[in-house]
């Protein structure tokens, strides 16, 4: 099958049916060949095994993973595009992206957005969005891993903020700077192992935190919050 993620055709043949079926919705119906070929064997499907650090999971959802993988290597060397572990949404054809570490809270703040914002927010990917940078300026795309709720479209949008998301009682909303949020961004980002992937993955992330404004959300899990953060990310800015 020809998968387009990230304005990249991608030929992938699946061994299970769950990496075809998650990938629906992104089937590129034109002719032109794929511009890269996914190949996933079972040493990659073993490695993932490895990685998941005693986890048991199904060897179709390890698949999927081993596949998104090839996808974000192939980005980060041709494409200038990085994962970016997060719940992104889209609001006035803007991007907005909450990052946590898993079970903190960043999907639980997002679901508070949609509650206030109603069809004035869409998911672009509630778990593992791509951001691009193109001619100086940040896209996050939708992927086909987006979260174990299914949230998320086939959509590119430009991006507008980086928020992360911590617990808190009371809600309050900072701008922070480039370097109290270069250590969130390696938590929530592949960070490559060889230097010269490595050089090209800094000047993304400073690339991006040129384009978005940064901020630090402690929240609790009210409505009230997501109008606390929703005012100083985005009407503050209108």
């Amino acid at each position: 099958m020809r998968c387009k993620i990230a304005d990249v055709t991608f030929g992938i043949t699946p061994k299970y049916k769950y990496l075809a079926k998650i990938c629906e919705g992104f089937i590129d119906s034109g002719e032109n060949e794929p511009e890269c070929v996914i190949s996933v064997t079972q040493a990659d499907i073993d490695g993932e095994k490895e990685k998941a650090q005693g986890a048991i999971f199904p060897e179709y959802y390890l698949e999927g993973l081993a596949a998104f993988r090839k996808i974000c290597d192939y980005l980060l060397k041709n494409k200038d595009g990085i994962l970016f572990h997060g719940s992104a949404v889209a609001v006035d054809n803007k991007a907005y992206i909450f990052a946590a570490p898993s079970g903190t809270g960043k999907s639980t703040h997002a679901a508070l957005w949609k509650g206030l914002l109603k069809d004035k927010m869409t998911y672009i990917n509630d778990d593992k969005p791509i951001i691009r940078v193109e001619n100086g300026e940040c896209f996050v795309y939708g992927t086909p891993w987006n979260g174990k709720h299914n949230l998320g479209s086939n959509v590119k949008v430009k991006l507008a903020a980086i928020c992360e998301v911590r617990r808190g009682k009371e809600n309050s909303i900072e701008k922070i700077s480039a370097k109290e949020m270069l250590s969130v961004v390696f938590r929530q980002t592949l960070v490559p192992d060889a230097l010269p992937e490595m050089d090209k993955y800094l000047k993304i992330i400073d690339t991006v935190f040129k384009n978005a404004e940064l901020f630090r959300l402690y929240c609790n899990t009210e409505p009230q919050a997501a109008e606390v953060s929703y005012n100083a990310m985005v009407l503050r800015r209108k």
